[in-house]
């Protein structure tokens, strides 16, 4: 844990350096009309479907084993829609949604296991913490489709997108290119621990253009 910790730390001193040259340069974002300013409780049908239809894994922090928690879904499915629905409209998450067990999983199997360097951290969330987040993505991709708030390009965690759609993007270009007779240059950048160095300051300021109230809470 140290060693990761440590990791984050260097990555954003590294950006922090650097930052008085990213802050000058400009954006072309233009705030939605309409502000999400709070999420919809949602009705035993919905919180059914994303249960059963959810992977079976089990955090070593869940009360029950996630198998057993779908066989007894009739019973249980009050009280646990209670607690999503609690937390969409008081805008707070539990903190036991928040804690993870986090396993160090070596990247490639020839990698030396003595190098810690060659691990990369899996976070390990409670099965109804991955429920939550999954109702509140519904929402906010609804929200983001609704205003046109996405990247125009982005292919990752969008509907009907994923690596397959870029790089159809991508080979379009190149051939269109090739056709015209002009040589192409692409440049990959490979980002280490993108989402551990995230700056949530940043991310709040700027979710606080199309995200207020109890959805940005």
């Amino acid at each position: 844990m140290n060693f990761f910790t440590d990791k984050i730390d260097n990555i954003r001193n590294t950006i922090t350096n650097v930052d008085s040259t990213a802050s000058n340069m400009s954006t072309s974002f233009v705030a939605p009309k309409e502000k999400l300013q709070y999420f919809t409780a949602i009705g035993q049908e919905e919180l059914n479907k994303l249960i059963t239809v959810s992977k079976p894994t089990t955090c070593l922090l869940d009360p029950v084993p996630t198998k057993l928690l779908k066989e007894l879904l009739p019973v249980a499915e009050e009280p646990l829609l209670n607690i999503i629905n609690s937390s969409l409209s008081l805008g707070h998450v539990p903190k036991p949604f928040k804690l993870a067990v986090i396993k160090p999983l070596i990247k490639k199997p020839q990698l030396d296991p003595s190098e810690l360097a060659n691990y990369r951290p899996i976070s390990n969330l409670p099965f109804m913490s991955k429920i939550l987040e999954k109702v509140i993505s519904a929402q906010l991709c609804s929200f983001l489709q609704k205003n046109y708030i996405y990247e125009e390009f982005q292919s990752g965690f969008r509907p009907r997108h994923s690596t397959e759609t870029a790089l159809v993007k991508i080979t379009n270009d190149l051939l269109l290119a090739s056709d015209q007779g002009c040589i192409s240059l692409v440049v990959l950048l490979d980002l280490s621990a993108v989402f551990d160095t995230i700056d949530h300051d940043i991310l709040i300021d700027r979710l606080h253009a199309g995200i207020q109230g109890q959805a940005l809470r």
